[in-house]
């Protein structure tokens, strides 16, 4: 039984290695999932912790404001149709990672990454309240904490 067990937990580890890290060789895909993580914790702590709606700036929406997120938008759709005619591995993770950056900034409004950078820090979740949030907040930095470990084990490989 805890053969079984330990077997199934050392598959689970390898296809999370191999999506991640592709087996601790590209440091990219481990950087990528690291930004994905540490931007999804920063939006579920924002959604759910009433301080952090104070890290946020309210931008005025006059005509420049407008004017450059409609840029912005056909920048992305054109970006998006580009990938889906030429199919480039690379350039689908920039889209990701941009998708994933202008996510953050509708949600949060945070345009000067301060609460970004605060919740970089890996014990300021220590304020948060004992509950969901604080579990969540401590498995995505427990995730991040190895993910950075896979990360320096694919610079020492090159």
């Amino acid at each position: 039984m805890i053969t079984s067990n330990n077997q199934k937990f050392k598959k689970v580890k390898y296809n999370f290695d191999r999506i991640t890290s592709e087996n601790s060789t590209n440091w990219k895909l481990v950087l990528f999932w690291i930004l994905v993580f540490e931007f999804a914790a920063s939006i579920i702590e924002f959604l759910y912790i009433d301080k952090s709606s104070s890290y946020s700036i309210s931008i005025p929406h006059t005509l420049f404001y407008e004017i450059i997120v409609a840029i912005s938008l056909t920048v992305f759709v054109w970006f998006c149709i580009y990938n889906i005619v030429f199919e480039n591995k690379n350039n689908i993770f920039k889209l990701a990672s941009i998708t994933i950056i202008a996510t953050y900034f509708i949600i949060t409004n945070d345009y000067t990454l301060q609460f970004l950078l605060l919740n970089l820090n890996p014990f300021h979740f220590f304020d948060l309240e004992f509950g969901v949030v604080f579990f969540i907040e401590l498995f995505l930095k427990l995730l991040i904490l190895y993910l950075l470990y896979q990360l320096i084990i694919s610079f020492r490989s090159k």
